[in-house]
């Protein structure tokens, strides 16, 4: 198998200068700002119906998750502690 032999120095690298903490901040903001522009954001009409689909959604996992609970918490405490005469 041949092997690559590099034939120039490593000499030509390209020095990292630190920016200062402020400047990436602020370019931090900036890149944000950006992003945030290219968001494609509900009217007010969506805005209702998607909160009203979220809401109803946890109030029906919640309900499922109670009667779960309770279902199981009885079935427990008739087979753990039954009732003596």
């Amino acid at each position: 198998m041949a092997r690559a032999v590099p034939t120039e120095s490593r000499s030509n690298r390209v020095q990292r200068t630190t920016p200062s903490p402020r400047r990436g901040l602020v370019r931090n903001f900036e890149d944000i700002v950006g992003e945030l522009r290219k968001v494609t954001w509900p009217s007010w009409g969506e805005l209702r119906t998607l909160t009203f689909v979220v809401v109803v959604t946890l109030i029906e996992v919640a309900v499922l998750l109670g009667l779960i609970d309770y279902v199981l918490t009885q079935t427990l405490v008739k087979v753990e502690f039954p009732k003596v005469g």
